[in-house]
């Protein structure tokens, strides 16, 4: 007989409790209500676990949701408060809506990324104070298009946001589309933080100087008299917001002294009968400067009659404009001298696009490019490669480079260089033969023997496509066919590299082919094409003609694709055996004279900037370079500034950011151009896929849903006639077929 008394210990009582707790949830689970009960308990901590574990995954090809490594550290590492005020009106339109969203997207990214000193507000643009906060900042309304009650009508709006870092602040206007979204918002982050420090850093000091001849004061110009006192005021004030680092002086410069402000600083000039004048304001940092120009305006004003005539009397004077702006103006000129803006040397001398030519020059790409890179020009024959510069571009050439430019070229891609070539197969200014036919003359600049060398290729023949731009006869209205104008898709860029991926619909003009094969043999040489043509594309060298009436595309057996711009990375060899040559200038007939001319000359070269100059030869490099040929010139002329050639700019911004070690910057600016486009194989099947798309999938929808229905209503009257064969809601028609077919599916 067991005791009663019997004392359990209580690691036993433990037990027996956790055995009968374990054994009843076991009874409970195995209960339909308990497993619903159990599924909700999973279901709360899971979602208690994800308010706490935050995930993101972007699944979209450019990652367009996703900060690239570059906006991940500048925020991550930014060391003093930097907010974002972001001003966009309510209840958007598509697309603009879809903008908004975006926007909110990509700052919670930054957040996410960001430290404590990175914060971001949306503003509610319903109040007037807010509207007033963000026309004080700069930001600008817009006027966009309303759909609203079947009615088109006009709405202003703001679309803008303002990125503020001490006393630095930058301003985003026209956020109407997401496509370089992020380019933009880390590019002013990083404006602001670099003038901030920039300015503050500089130990010399900036000088400002106002240049104003008093010779203009003989016009009797309103405004002249007070120039002085608004321009040393407006330097007081910068000076208390960065530290006293401004200095200010007039000058008074003679006619002589005007010549060489415009040849030194490209100050504006005005002819006054036998004298030219100047006015204008010079910031200058070591070695640096730049021009704040005044505008002069003739306007009607009034003036006190003459003795006897006590009426005012009208009459034309001339005005100084800019200078209830000219804080604002200095302050951002400031902004421009202290910031940290790449040098590229854009070597000149041989007939190359000229910078400042807008009718056929390269001034629209020193435009787009202005902003993050200053085109520093150099010509090999007078001067040598500047140390500062990591890439040169030489744009165009059309005579021959001398065997000691072609040297210095080499050498400076020895040591780790970056060349950038547009160079055209052909003269683009054909000649005319006896018939008054074009005829397209081989271009020989002597930059063959580099590339040879580095196993590049640039063929003497221009490269047609099917795929190309269209234009339209004047005479019929018909769209004519431009083969010499490649439309680059996204199956002709190569999607994998930096500079062209995500872009399409690059256009490029009278390109030629360029051979890689050689390159692709040498050791330590990688080869990337970056663009070629597609597969309906055919060359031609002899009695080309550019009419598109008179062209026509060969048999599809001699289409093939050709290689348009290639990039070539590594450690090269070099192309001379050893160095040039010097070459010795004839000397002068007075020897004390060409003694004194050559002292000078040395004199100048000790006070410039220090150059590039090997003084010992490298038969291969140093350090990695790269070689980037684009096989037309056309990509970086004025064609840039026209809205076609859009993504074609891009890719040039793309080519000289990777050029100059800015690789970051190519997949930020690409961000939301990628197409997926389809591969149309005839104009039958493009129809056939725009109107599937229209009205395909909705026919479709609506048969499925059809023979659901017709399933669904014979099932019911299946189990009606089962269960209840006497029910009145179905006639004895209906009864008949449903029998029907239930005995022919059982004879089958």
């Amino acid at each position: 007989m067991k005791d009663t008394n019997e004392i359990i210990p209580f690691s036993e009582k433990i037990k027996s409790m956790w055995g009968s707790v374990a054994e009843g949830f076991l009874k409970f689970i195995r209960n339909p209500s308990g497993v619903f009960a159990l599924f909700v308990i999973v279901l709360i901590l899971l979602n208690l676990v994800a308010s706490r574990a935050f995930f993101r995954w972007d699944i979209t090809s450019p990652k367009s949701y996703s900060l690239s490594a570059s906006s991940r550290e500048i925020v991550k590492t930014v060391d003093e408060p930097l907010s974002i005020k972001v001003f966009f009106s309510s209840n958007l339109q598509a697309p603009y809506s879809s903008t908004y969203q975006y926007v909110k997207d990509i700052l919670s990214e930054y957040k996410s990324a960001g430290n404590e000193n990175f914060s971001y507000e949306f503003y509610d643009m319903n109040k007037e104070e807010n509207q007033r906060l963000a026309s004080s900042l700069g930001i600008q309304q817009l006027q966009i298009r309303e759909i609203k009650n079947n009615e088109v009508g006009f709405k202003n709006v703001f679309m803008g946001m303002a990125v503020s870092y001490s006393d630095q602040t930058e301003i985003l206007n026209g956020l109407t589309s997401s496509e370089g979204m992020e380019y933009r918002i880390t590019d002013a982050i990083n404006k602001v933080i670099s003038n901030t420090n920039a300015l503050l850093g500089l130990s010399d000091g900036v000088s400002v100087t106002l240049y104003k001849s008093s010779s203009l004061k003989d016009i009797n110009m309103i405004g002249f008299d007070d120039l002085e006192s608004v321009v040393k005021s407006c330097v007081d004030t910068l000076n208390r917001k960065y530290e006293n680092r401004l200095s200010f002086n007039v000058v008074d410069p003679s006619s002589e002294e005007v010549e060489k402000l415009i040849e030194r600083y490209g100050v504006p000039s005005y002819n006054l009968e036998s004298q030219v004048a100047t006015m204008c304001i010079v910031l200058e940092n070591a070695g640096r400067s730049r021009v704040v120009p005044f505008t002069i305006q003739q306007e009607l004003s009034l003036v006190d009659g003459s003795e006897g005539n006590q009426y005012s009397q009208a009459v034309f004077r001339y005005a100084i404009r800019g200078i209830e702006t000219l804080d604002s103006s200095i302050d951002e000129s400031l902004k421009a001298l202290a910031s940290n803006v790449n040098s590229v040397a854009y070597v000149t001398g041989h007939g190359e696009l000229a910078l400042s030519d807008e009718q056929s020059g390269a001034s629209a790409l020193s435009s787009i490019l202005s902003e993050h890179y200053s085109l520093k020009e150099v010509n090999l024959s007078e001067s040598d490669i500047p140390l500062s510069v990591s890439c040169v571009m030489i744009n165009g050439p059309k005579t021959p480079f001398t065997q000691t430019e072609l040297y210095k070229l080499d050498q400076f891609l020895m040591n780790g260089g970056n060349l950038l070539m547009f160079l055209d197969p052909f003269d683009p200014d054909p000649q005319r033969d006896e018939n008054g036919m074009p005829v397209y003359t081989p271009l020989d600049t002597g930059l063959d023997k580099l590339l040879e060398k580095y196993g590049i290729a640039v063929n003497r023949e221009y490269v047609m496509d099917e795929k190309c731009a269209e234009t339209e006869n004047q005479w019929t209205g018909k769209a004519v066919d431009l083969y010499y104008a490649p439309m680059l898709e996204s199956d002709s860029l190569n999607q994998k590299h930096a500079i062209t991926k995500n872009l399409g619909y690059v256009m490029f003009f009278l390109p030629g082919s360029i051979d890689v094969s050689a390159a692709e043999k040498i050791s330590g040489e990688k080869v990337s094409v970056l663009a070629t043509s597609s597969e309906k594309s055919w060359t031609e060298s002899e009695g080309m003609t550019m009419e598109p009436e008179y062209m026509s595309p060969p048999d599809a057996a001699s289409e093939k694709r050709s290689n348009l711009a290639v990039l070539v990375e590594g450690k090269f060899s070099s192309a001379f055996e050893s160095a040039p040559a010097k070459e010795v200038k004839s000397e002068s007939s007075d020897g004390e004279e060409g003694d004194a001319e050559k002292e000078n000359a040395e004199e100048e070269k000790t006070s410039e900037e220090s150059v590039y100059e090997s003084s010992t030869h490298l038969l291969k490099s140093v350090q990695e370079g790269k070689v980037l040929v684009v096989s037309t010139s056309f990509v970086s002329g004025p064609y840039l500034s026209q809205s076609i050639f859009q993504n074609t700019g891009i890719f040039v911004e793309n080519a000289v950011d990777y050029m100059s070690e800015n690789e970051d910057l190519c997949s930020m600016r690409t961000k939301g151009l990628s197409l997926a486009t389809l591969d149309v194989k005839s104009n039958g099947f493009a129809n056939f896929v725009k109107y599937f798309n229209e009205i395909g999938l909705a026919v479709i929808v609506a048969i499925v849903g059809l023979m659901v229905m017709l399933a669904r209503k014979k099932r019911r009257a299946l189990i009606r006639m089962k269960y209840n064969p006497t029910d009145s809601r179905e006639d004895s028609k209906s009864l008949m077929k449903v029998k029907a077919s239930r005995k022919g599916g059982r004879n089958e």
